[in-house]
């Protein structure tokens, strides 16, 4: 069995002890390396000068606001502004960090009133479902061995994992959304991720990442997509057919604003990722 902690944000395989990679850790192994320190600095010197001066002065010295190396722009605004920025520094370090609860609790008080209202409309079809409660011990675990073994019916916060690999090597995620339906004798899968950023994703033409996903911008929403296919993946290992990808960006966690960004299931792009992770885990 698997099973998550929000406290740590670790994912464990019970029977083995075993630590398992979770998505932000599989895809941080294909892209650029987050430099949490330098655009910490950048981010507060925009807060300082504001967004205007902030692009102007950016955008004199690199041509360009995106694709950037972030220890070259920070040593840049360092030498041309000289105001204190330790403070900004710190409230941004809480506010991200703090905004990693927020998220959680979004996605846990969507789970709640799911359970309530007893069902929810499929996005993609606009067909009712069923909201399914499946039992959990922990603040999350794996539902079935196999998750072919679920009903027909609607998920919040499905754990997924790689059914084709041993259970305490597997790659897991949370699937927020989770839309379940047999038509056919064919079990289809539809996927919709939330996410709840104070701006709208972007896009990037110039950086990608890494092989077998070279063809994917190192952007945002570009990753997203990818996410929701990768749910979509797993999914697919335990024997049901993914349909419709999605993830739903909320505006800064207001339901009011919603905007859905949909891909199209790519088998191709995932088999060679699949491949790709299982050489990375050693499989």
């Amino acid at each position: 069995m698997i099973i998550f902690s929000e406290k740590t944000h670790n994912y464990t395989h019970v029977e083995s002890g075993n630590k398992l990679i979770g998505w932000t850790t599989l895809i941080s192994k294909f892209s650029k390396v987050f430099d949490r320190e330098n655009q910490l600095i950048c981010s507060a010197y925009k807060l300082l000068i504001g967004d205007e001066r902030y692009n102007e002065l950016v955008k004199g010295e690199f041509g360009k606001l995106y694709d950037l190396n972030q220890e070259e722009v920070a040593s840049f605004l360092k030498r041309n502004i000289h105001d204190d920025i330790t403070h900004l520094i710190s409230e941004l370090s809480y506010e991200w960090d703090y905004s990693n609860i927020l998220g959680s609790k979004f996605h846990k008080d969507q789970e709640m009133i799911s359970y309530l209202r007893g069902y929810e409309i499929n996005p993609f079809t606009e067909d009712r479902f069923k909201t399914v409660k499946l039992d959990k011990e922990h603040d999350n675990q794996s539902a079935h061995d196999c998750l072919l073994d679920l009903e027909d019916g609607y998920y919040p916060e499905l754990l997924v994992w790689d059914y084709s690999m041993d259970q305490s090597l597997t790659p897991v995620t949370q699937v927020d959304r989770c839309f379940i339906e047999t038509v056919d004798g064919v079990r289809y899968v539809d996927i919709d991720d939330y996410k709840t950023n104070k701006k709208r994703p972007y896009k990037s033409a110039s950086t990608f990442l890494k092989a077998p996903l070279d063809k994917i911008n190192d952007s945002s929403e570009d990753k997203y997509k990818l996410q929701a296919m990768f749910g979509a993946k797993l999914m697919e290992t335990h024997g049901f057919t993914p349909r419709y990808c999605a993830f739903t960006h909320y505006l800064n966690y207001d339901l009011e604003k919603a905007k859905m960004y949909p891909v199209k299931y790519d088998n191709v792009l995932m088999d060679n990722f699949q491949l790709a992770w299982k050489n990375f885990l050693s499989i």
